[in-house]
């Protein structure tokens, strides 16, 4: 991961910090989402990726 997309995924993980509180993920387990997010469409807009993330946390809890 460049270090782009790591200050990239370290600011949505503490964006996300109180969705992620609220639906009690790990915040490990939210990074490696927020990742796979990144890693998914790297050239999207941080709000894309951000939105694609929370999503795939939700899904990732049931």
């Amino acid at each position: 991961m460049s270090t782009n997309a790591e200050q990239l995924r370290e600011r949505l993980v503490v964006r996300l910090g109180a969705f992620i509180q609220g639906i009690g993920l790990s915040v490990e387990d939210a990074r490696r989402i927020v990742e796979r997010a990144i890693a998914d469409d790297p050239d999207a807009a941080p709000a894309d990726i951000e939105a694609k993330a929370r999503a795939w946390m939700l899904i990732a809890l049931s």
